[in-house]
């Protein structure tokens, strides 16, 4: 029995809105089929690559975090940064109240200029003290002088030199005299005079030399006496320097007290400014301007993004082959980040293995990170070992 077109009809349209998902619309007279279910997005893996180590549990963290805190206690008086600022090592973060640090430091520093002027006023020990000075190289020039002027006077080698040139020259004349009365033509008259004229000036440079000894010696002991006087007169102006010294040490002891109470002073206006301590971007700011802050807490975090880490855990198997300095490669762990990869470098293998999993932590660096790279976020890490 053929079915009529009514009957039909109606059999379509109730096979098209009973039809589960998955089936699409038929044609006339064709049966219903089924269409392809949609592809869930799946992970990316790790490289299958065996040479290889892929580094599990993997999280980006930045090169350097800081909860910046309060160094003192008092009203925040401002915030120089916003969420997301880029700041430089040094600069100034944010400022607490500085009315009362400021008198502080005024006040400290006119009491240090006042003590500095009395005591630039009273220059008796400086006075004292370059007398001194003066005197003890007078004193030590007069020693030496007085020690070579008596080791000259004690040396008589040119007394004993012309007293041997003089002996000499009697002797000629003697063998000379002895040898005329033997013969009246052995020695002519000229050669006799000649040798009576040595020994005559060997005699005057004998008492010439005896006379300069004189001189020496009395030259040393005038000499000696004038270092004498010069030790006496460097202890007296020892004993004036050592009298103002004391003084001047009870002045300089004040001086020093007052110079420790400027820096404390100045130290304290210092403090009540906030600095980072390292090149980076402020990502939270958790004190208002107003409010009361006591010291350690925490007012701007400040993480250093220009520097990241990647930390993992290896296999105690695959520690075995890693050492700080081998290439590594980051990866993100989503399909569609296929082929977004950034280097990196080893810097820290754990001598320890984890009790809880039995595995070892790495640490690699990435010095110079792309933009798709943030801390927090979960990659692939792969070192080449």
């Amino acid at each position: 029995m053929k079915p009529d077109r009514s009957t039909v009809l109606c059999s379509l349209l109730l096979l098209v809105f009973s039809s589960p998902a998955g089936f699409s619309l038929p044609a006339i007279g064709q049966p219903p089929t089924a269409s392809p279910a949609p592809r869930p997005a799946q992970p990316a893996v790790a490289s299958s690559d065996p040479a290889l180590i892929t580094a599990r549990a993997c999280r980006v963290q930045p090169g350097d975090a800081a909860d910046i805190p309060s160094p003192e206690r008092g009203p925040l008086l401002k915030l120089l940064v916003e969420q997301g600022s880029v700041v430089q090592q040094g600069d100034v973060l944010a400022e607490l109240d500085q009315d009362e640090a400021l008198l502080a430091l005024k006040l400290a520093e006119q009491e240090l200029l006042a003590a500095q002027q009395k005591q630039a006023s009273s220059r008796l020990a400086q006075v004292a003290a370059a007398a001194l000075a003066e005197a003890e190289r007078q004193s030590e020039q007069a020693a030496l002088d007085a020690q070579q002027a008596q080791l000259s006077a004690a040396d008589t080698a040119s007394v004993r030199l012309a007293a041997a040139k003089e002996a000499e020259a009697a002797g000629a004349l003697e063998l000379a005299a002895a040898s005329r009365r033997a013969s009246a033509r052995s020695v002519s008259e000229r050669e006799y005079l000649a040798l009576t004229s040595q020994r005559d000036q060997a005699a005057i440079a004998t008492q010439q030399a005896r006379h300069e000894a004189e001189l020496a010696a009395l030259k040393a002991r005038s000499m000696a006496k004038a270092a004498e006087q010069q030790v006496a007169a460097v202890s007296r102006l020892r004993l004036l320097l050592e009298t103002a010294e004391g003084t001047e040490r009870a002045e300089q002891a004040q001086l020093d007290v007052l110079r420790t109470t400027v820096e404390i002073a100045r130290q304290k206006v210092q403090r009540r400014r906030l600095v980072a301590p390292f090149a980076g971007i402020v990502t939270e700011r958790r004190k208002a301007a107003g409010e009361w802050l006591e010291p350690g807490e925490p007012v701007l975090r400040l993480i250093q993004t220009s520097r990241l880490l990647i930390d993992g855990v290896v296999s105690i198997q695959e520690s075995q082959r890693l050492q700080a300095g081998q290439a590594a490669r980051v990866r993100r762990v989503a399909a569609a980040a296929t082929g977004e990869v950034a280097m990196a470098r080893l810097i820290f293998v754990s001598p320890e293995v984890d009790a809880l999993n039995d595995a070892v932590r790495v640490r690699a660096e990435v010095p110079q990170p792309p933009a798709w790279l943030r801390p927090g976020a979960q990659v692939l890490l792969e070192i080449v070992p």
